[in-house]
């Protein structure tokens, strides 16, 4: 009996150090993915064929992509999540790149710089 207890306690014990483990990769400050390698994915992902993105905190969690294809006037606005094991959702991110100084030129268009002279 004694050598059961001991074998459940031993085994309770590496679960708890594995988990511990784990939750510390999962919060500890550490850059997600590479830029170059975000901006591939965010275009594939985009239908795009560049993307330019900025990175929005210290982990790369969290990004701002204008992605443009050749020919089309413009680009779009993406925000990029990187989750902790390297997957990457982009959803629209509409007006945010406006208000970013590296992103805005790319979501311009001429037409639109144009007409807001006029203005």
């Amino acid at each position: 009996m004694k050598v059961r207890i001991a074998a459940l306690v031993a085994l309770l014990a590496v679960i708890a150090a594995v988990v511990a483990i784990g939750g510390w990769w999962y919060v500890k400050d550490r850059q997600r993915i590479g830029q170059a390698e975000l901006q591939r994915t965010v275009a594939s992902k985009a239908g795009g064929t560049d993307a330019t993105c900025v990175k929005k905190d210290a982990n790369a969690a969290h990004w701002l992509c204008a992605v443009t294809t050749t020919g089309a006037p413009g680009g779009r606005c993406f925000r990029a999540h990187v989750r902790p094991w390297g997957s990457v959702e982009i959803v629209n991110g509409y007006r945010k790149c406006l208000a970013d100084p590296v992103l805005h030129p790319l979501v311009v268009t001429k037409k639109a710089k144009a007409a807001k002279s006029k203005a």
